[in-house]
């Protein structure tokens, strides 16, 4: 009797964790003990520090080894006549590595929603809640808009960290200690032409960051990044941590960053009063967006198109409802968590 290639022992526990996937959704609270405050607490600690001494990306090597080495691996096997087996080992390969991507950062999709944890109120906003809370940040924006010159990238980033433990010390939450060292991608065209601010390596701990990001994005950005590198794998979550460090931070540089970016995702288009609001923001406000409209607008096309509907199919795959519009979810986070404290972003001491 043959036995199994061991081999394929990847293969089938990927498989295995594909399809438990809503069972892992039935344990949240042993994912949050055992996991996000037991395993990926020990490796993010070691991980973000480490690859964090470098100035360039593992990931983007990584990526690009992958890609050369798929490839070359099925032009090798079609040229001994072997495909299918080549195809085979290609897909072990994958197996692994979407193995350690759940083992390194991918069981965090799994964990207690952050609206759970720190006991939001149920009840979903109406129209009016949300139209209040939109006055409300367009007149924040208004009150805190100022020309921001470039960045200085070790400060913002200590500012954000600084930003990351007042919110986390305030909210009795655990900050995973360690660097988080921002990097830049050595190609650009990567980020700028799937229309990506800023994207998260789970293989390595790595937080990326467009360089062609304006001043009034970069923090904010930033912020949301840290956020998954902390643990955080939901956009909506990200966004909402984002939130709080920019909104709360003693630079009103960095709190214009925050009021600019709600503002921007609060999509005062799709209600009956959005002309009227949209009035609401002053000129120097309103052309931060069109500036920032106008970056997007170059790298837009068939790439970008595609790659939304594949990062969709992503967040869908990981239990995230609604996948890309989960980004939107902040606003609906923040008019609950501000329902919670009384109108504060942060309850008081």
């Amino acid at each position: 009797m043959r036995k199994p290639h061991w081999k394929w022992f990847p293969v089938l526990a990927a498989l295995i964790l594909i399809l438990s996937q809503p069972l892992l959704s039935k344990f949240t609270p042993t994912i949050e003990s055992l996991y996000a405050d037991g395993l990926y607490r020990f490796l993010a600690a070691i991980v973000s520090p480490v690859t964090g001494l470098f100035p360039f990306s593992f990931s983007e090597i990584f990526l690009y080894a992958i890609v050369a080495g798929g490839v070359y691996w099925m032009l090798r096997g079609k040229i001994r006549r072997r495909f299918w087996r080549s195809l085979g080992e290609i897909a072990i390969a994958g197996s692994v590595i979407l193995l350690w991507f759940y083992f390194f950062w991918g069981m965090n999709y799994f964990r207690q929603p952050l609206d759970e944890s720190l006991q939001f109120p149920e009840e979903t906003p109406d129209s009016t809640a949300f139209l209040r809370y939109l006055e409300w940040s367009i007149a924040e924006a208004n009150a805190g808009w100022m020309p921001l010159p470039e960045w200085k990238m070790a400060e913002l980033d200590d500012e954000i960290e600084a930003g990351y433990r007042s919110v986390f010390s305030t909210l009795d939450m655990k900050l995973i200690s360690g660097k988080r060292r921002p990097k830049t991608p050595l190609i650009p065209a990567i980020l700028d032409y799937t229309l990506t601010s800023g994207i998260f390596g789970p293989l390595f701990h790595e937080v990326h960051l467009n360089k062609r990001l304006l001043p009034v994005e970069l923090p904010f950005v930033l912020a949301h990044e840290k956020a998954h590198q902390i643990g955080y794998a939901r956009e909506g979550e990200c966004n909402f941590l984002a939130a709080l460090v920019c909104l709360t931070s003693a630079d009103p540089r960095v709190r214009y960053s925050g009021q600019f970016a709600i503002v921007g995702r609060s999509s005062f288009h799709d209600y009956a009063a959005s002309d009227s609001l949209e009035k609401l923001l002053r000129p120097e406000v309103l052309a931060d967006f069109e500036a920032v409209q106008e970056r997007v607008m170059q790298y837009y096309g068939p790439v970008a198109r595609w790659a939304e509907k594949l990062y969709d199919l992503y967040l869908k795959a990981n239990k995230v409802e609604g996948g890309v519009e989960n980004y939107d979810e902040v606003v609906d986070l923040l008019i609950r968590w501000r329902e919670k404290t009384g109108g504060a972003l942060l309850p008081q001491h």
